[in-house]
């Protein structure tokens, strides 16, 4: 297994059973006052969409980056889905062409058989009243050597 910090919170994770891109982010959020630091504009972000299964923990505009989505991601790519009470997130990425989806229970280890081998995964969903119904989220890798949490 190779982790790649791709900036903020993205990283990209390559598997014997493939790669998940995780919260990727480059465009400037909330009226450009939020950006990534260090720049990672530069990044290879054709090569870095080129992947398996995509995660994104939740909305907020540093974690779910429509336009680099839209144009640097597979669009083919499983999409793992926290469990979330509403649709929003899927919602979202169905609008972007995402059509892919593995929807997960909270805090279950999930199995997903795919072409290069089976992938496990478990998705921690953070529900609070602050967060109103689409909190945050976090993937685990309940079986990996070395184990991660992103």
């Amino acid at each position: 297994m190779q982790l790649t910090s791709i900036g903020h919170a993205g990283f990209l994770i390559q598997t014997a059973a493939g790669s998940i891109l995780c919260d990727p982010w480059v465009n400037p959020a909330y009226f450009a006052s939020w950006f990534p630091f260090p720049d990672n504009s530069t990044l290879d972000w054709a090569a870095l969409g080129d992947c398996d299964y995509l995660y994104v923990s939740h909305l907020h505009r540093d974690h779910f980056d429509a336009r680099l989505l839209a144009a640097h991601v597979n669009k083919d790519a499983v999409v793992l889905l926290p469990d979330y009470p509403v649709p929003d997130l899927r919602d979202e990425l169905t609008k972007l062409g995402f059509h892919r989806f593995f929807e997960t229970t909270d805090s279950v280890k999930h199995r997903l058989s795919g072409p290069k081998g089976e992938l496990e995964v478990m998705i921690i969903a953070l529900r609070s009243p602050a967060d109103g119904p689409i909190g945050d989220s976090a993937l685990v890798s309940p079986t990996a050597r070395p184990r991660f949490l992103t």
